[in-house]
């Protein structure tokens, strides 16, 4: 995945170390995916559209900002439009696949793929095997796994087995909600090491979607995502995430879209 054209807050209460000890223990990173799949097997929505402000941050300080129009097709599936829907350009993902699309033709595709998919989706729709192999990918061993703290809270850390460990990839866990709070990826090349925040859940159908992302490299900020309205109630035809063409027909960023059908991030006061 290219992370910087990147693809869900919650609180805990002080008594939560209570409720850790009284959970299954989490042997390895393996058991914690069983989890969060057990959790919502049957439950976890298919699909999900999304409008997104997007925050570039450039060298120098400049700061850029688009609107994104983004669709997720489980388990592993991933469509964003770059700004104007109708200009044909945006990018499909798979969890080991990327392919760029500019004027409405295939630009390039590379094996990199989409690390966020069997996290924000995979991991509930697809065999717990599919996305241990998925995140064997992007180099996360789930043979390891510990517990500690993230912002003062409770988590599970999967991909390492202390915090003085921090040579791979590795992903934190809410252990009371089962949604991943943090990513950050392994170095590769001379691209830095990538840390990607998820926060502010809200419920969608009868799981969680996080609403707002932030993406920093070695303690400087990347790109700030916060998604202005979503649906799972939206159709996704298989078309849309078509590998060799960028489709327009049958696009809901292009349709009015029913206030029926749509959440929107509620306004600040």
């Amino acid at each position: 995945m290219r992370l910087r054209t990147l693809v869900f807050a919650w609180t805990l209460t002080l008594t939560a170390p209570a409720l850790l000890t009284a959970q299954p223990a989490a042997e390895d990173g393996r058991a914690v995916l069983r989890r969060m799949h057990d959790a919502y097997a049957g439950k976890w929505y298919q699909s999900v559209a999304f409008v997104q402000k997007t925050m570039l941050f450039r060298p120098g300080g400049v700061r850029d900002s688009a609107t994104w129009y983004e669709s997720v097709k489980g388990p592993n599936l991933l469509r964003i439009g770059l700004g104007d829907p109708s200009a044909g350009r945006g990018v499909v993902y798979t969890a080991e696949s990327s392919f760029v699309f500019r004027d409405g033709k295939l630009a390039s595709s590379s094996a990199d793929g989409n690390p966020f998919l069997p996290l924000i989706m995979g991991v509930y729709l697809q065999p717990v095997e599919e996305t241990e192999r998925q995140l064997a990918h992007h180099g996360v061993d789930v043979s390891k796994a510990y517990r500690t703290t993230l912002d003062g809270h409770p988590a599970l850390v999967v991909g390492a087995a202390a915090e003085s460990d921090t040579t791979g990839a590795r992903f934190w866990v809410d252990p009371e909600k089962l949604v991943v709070l943090r990513i950050q990826t392994a170095p590769a090349g001379t691209r830095p090491a990538l840390d990607v925040r998820l926060a502010d859940y809200v419920r969608l159908g009868d799981g969680w979607f996080g609403t707002t992302i932030r993406m920093s490299a070695q303690g400087a900020p990347l790109q700030n995502e916060d998604y202005l309205e979503w649906s799972e109630r939206v159709a996704l035809p298989d078309s849309l995430f078509d590998r060799t063409r960028w489709v327009t027909r049958g696009d809901w960023a292009t349709a009015e879209r029913p206030a029926s059908l749509w959440k929107k991030r509620p306004q600040p006061r």
